[in-house]
Parts: structure tokens; sequence; C-alpha cells
């Protein structure tokens, strides 16, 4: 009788791995779930907040747009390091403009790729180059900024030469970037150890994060005013694991949950070549009123595959690498037959349940911040106040009729 109860749980519950849910985890399992979902740390995550084994670390980058329609421009902010020195920010703005300038634009009768370097303070630099080998006048600014101990980077396209205002909107973006606490992060988009209080019509960012040395991965992704996909999740599912995996697959756990206390959909899959195993859980959210407030959020965990190398604790964090113009990564990039081998895959380093276990604690600490989205100023209305001369003049006859009142040695309810 046991036996037929158990049975027909599982057919209720339409696990497609059959009873592996009512697997008890073993002790081993439960303190590496403890240890990484005890003490967690709190991350800026856009308008939101969230929190992740103590050990991770990662970041990520925005793009803002102003105006909504086909004549729309856009920034890129992105945060290249923290803990940064004056001494660090400026050899990574001399490497990264020596890089630039050494290339030639054999279109413009080879002058250097770099067209302007403009220190505006000590901590305030923009870089001009040409976005290609062109004769056209398309180009890349780039403001370098170091925020307390945050180096931050804006990107952004000029064309036909019009330069003056991507500069000045830069400059004027430069002066809403401010370096905060992520519990104490205010109003606008969050993006690490920063906040951009600006008012822009549209944000879409990216995070990742991961433990050190590892195959696990963490993925964000974040569309402030993005409509919902008309296919759900768990029918995308089915059709990619059908075009991709062939159908085999393990569903290890799919449905509806909360994400950032919206509606949301999750599909948890594990599957399998000759060489390894590997997991992919997905989740998303869903609401009928995109906003700043409300955006649309894609979560991504993934182990298994390939594994990251150990960092160095004593090599500091390269600064300029990664986001270098193509043309001016020459030697960044081995020769193919100076490369070494590509690592063998791996198998997930968490089992299924620390895997669920952890991506639980994840999604549930996702949450919207109070206040993250400020209203926008109304371009109609006048806040001005009095001038100087204005308040001067009013000041000055408040005074003249205080001065005009009869002088009281005495008030009447005060005794004789």
């Amino acid at each position: 009788m046991r036996q037929l109860t158990v049975f027909f749980a599982c057919l209720v519950l339409g696990s497609l791995t059959g009873c592996a849910a009512f697997k008890q985890p073993s002790e081993q399992e439960k303190h590496n779930v403890s240890e990484m979902t005890t003490h967690m740390r709190t991350w800026a995550l856009g308008r939101g907040l969230i929190d992740l084994p103590a050990n991770w670390s990662g970041g990520g980058d925005v793009k803002l747009y102003y105006g909504l329609g086909a004549d729309h421009s856009s920034v890129e902010v992105r945060v290249l390091g923290e803990g940064v020195t004056q001494e660090r920010f400026d050899a990574a703005l001399r490497e990264r403009a020596g890089r630039i300038a050494a290339v030639k634009n054999d279109e413009m009768d080879d002058r250097p790729m770099l067209v302007s370097a403009k220190v505006n303070t000590p901590q305030s630099v923009m870089l001009q180059y040409y976005m290609r080998k062109t004769r056209r006048q398309t180009f890349v600014h780039e403001l370098h900024l170091l925020i307390d101990d945050a180096y931050v980077m804006l990107r952004a396209d000029s064309f036909k030469g019009n330069t003056a205002p991507v500069e000045a909107r830069l400059l004027e973006l430069s002066k809403e970037i401010f370096k905060v606490a992520p519990q104490n992060a205010g109003a606008g988009f969050a993006l690490g150890p920063i906040v951009i209080r600006s008012h822009h019509d549209q944000e879409i960012a990216s995070f990742d994060f991961s433990p050190p040395a590892s195959d696990v991965s963490l993925e964000v992704y974040i569309n402030a005013l993005s409509p919902d996909d008309e296919e759900r999740l768990h029918v995308r599912t089915k059709k990619d694991t059908q075009i991709f995996l062939a159908g085999d697959y393990e569903d290890l756990r799919a449905g509806k949950i909360t994400l950032a206390d919206m509606q949301a959909e999750e599909s948890l899959i594990g599957f399998s070549d000759d060489t390894h195993r590997q997991i992919l859980f997905v989740s998303e959210n869903y609401r009928d009123n995109p906003s700043l407030s409300r955006p649309a959020m894609s979560v991504r965990l993934s182990a298994g595959g390939m594994k990251a190398g150990p960092i160095d604790p004593n090599e500091p964090e390269d600064l300029v690498r990664w986001t270098l113009p193509e043309f001016a990564n020459k030697g960044y990039n081995l020769p193919l037959w100076q490369r070494p081998a590509r690592a063998e895959p791996v198998n997930p380093s968490l089992t299924d349940y620390e895997a669920m276990a952890v991506w639980d604690a994840i999604l549930k600490s996702v949450r919207i911040r109070y206040g993250s989205v400020a209203p926008k100023p109304d371009p109609w209305a006048n806040y001005r106040g009095p001038s100087a001369e204005d308040a001067a003049e009013n000041k000055r006859v408040l005074d003249e009729f205080i001065a005009s009142l009869p002088q009281v040695t005495r008030w009447p309810w005060e005794g004789e």
C-alpha cells in the first residue's frame, strides 16, 4: 500500500525524473548549502538588489537610452575596476591612449586613430578616436572617471562629425554618477559600486557573477521597457531542447514562481553528452506594465562545461585589455599555435540539490529598491526661485517693516 502511495504521489508531481525529488540530501550537501547561503553578500543590481554567496564576484554594464524614437541617443556605462588608485588610473589611461594612437588610419593619410585626449581634471579624461579605419567622420567618445576608488568608463558614438552634443552628454552624465554602498543606493540605476541618477528613458543591462576558479556562472539580463515574450519560458524550453538537445534532457523542475515581486517562471534542466554533464537553470519574470521600476529580468545559472582558471591575488586586475577597440588589441591575442590546449570540460561542481538550493536563495533575494525611480522633472514647471537682487530687496522691505513697529518693553501677558 505504501509503494502505491509513493507511486501516485510521483504521478501527481509530474516529474520527468521520477521520484528523484524525494531523495534526501546528504549531510555534506546540507553543510555545503549552509556555507553558501548563510552569509551572503548584497549586490546592487540595476533598480534592485540581489544576495549572492559571499565568495562570488562579478560586475556588469548598462546602456542608457535618451529618447525612444529613431533619433534616440545612447551611452554605455561600465565599471572597469574597484580599489583603483590615481596612479593605476593614470597608467591605464596612458596604456589605452598609447595603444589607440599607435594604430594609423590608412584611409586618412595615416593619421593616428586617436583624435584627441582632453584632461578635464586628474579624475576625468575624455578620449576621442575613429570608430574604424575609414574616411567617414564616425568617432567613439570615452569619458574615463575615477569616482572615489571606482574606475568608470562612459562610451558613446558620434556620426557625421557631430561631436559636441555627444561630449556634452557624457560630461553631464558624469555629474550624475556617485559611489555608494548597495543598501544605500537610493534612486537611480545601480551598477556594482556606483549609482547613475540620470533621467533617461530606457536601460538595458547585463551582469555576470561566479565563484573563484569555478564552472558555476550566474547571468542576469535586464531590459526595462521590453514587452514580455509572447511565448512563455516553458514553451520555449521545450522547443529549444528539442532543437539543440533532441529532447534528451532531465527536467529537474519547472513552474510558476515569483521574481522581484513579479510573476515569473523557472525551468531547471540537466543534460549530458559522452564527456560531461551540465545543468542550466533559467527564470523570467512577466509584467503587463513595463517601466523602469518593473523591468524584464532573465536569470540564468549554469554549472558544468568549461571551468574558469584561478586568479592570482597578487596580480592586479587588468583595467585596459577587455574594453579596447578591436583594432588596438594587437599583442593580447596569441597566435593559435601558441595558445595552450583547451581544458577538458568538467561535470558540475554542485550537486542538483546544492544548485537548486543556491538558486532558490538567490531568486528569493531579488527585490526592487524602494524609491529607486525618481520622478522625472516636468519640463514645463518653473522652479526658479527669486534672484539674488530680489531676495536682497525682499529682506530690506521686511527689515524696514519690522523697524516701523512700535517698540514694546513689556508684553500684556507679562506680570508687573
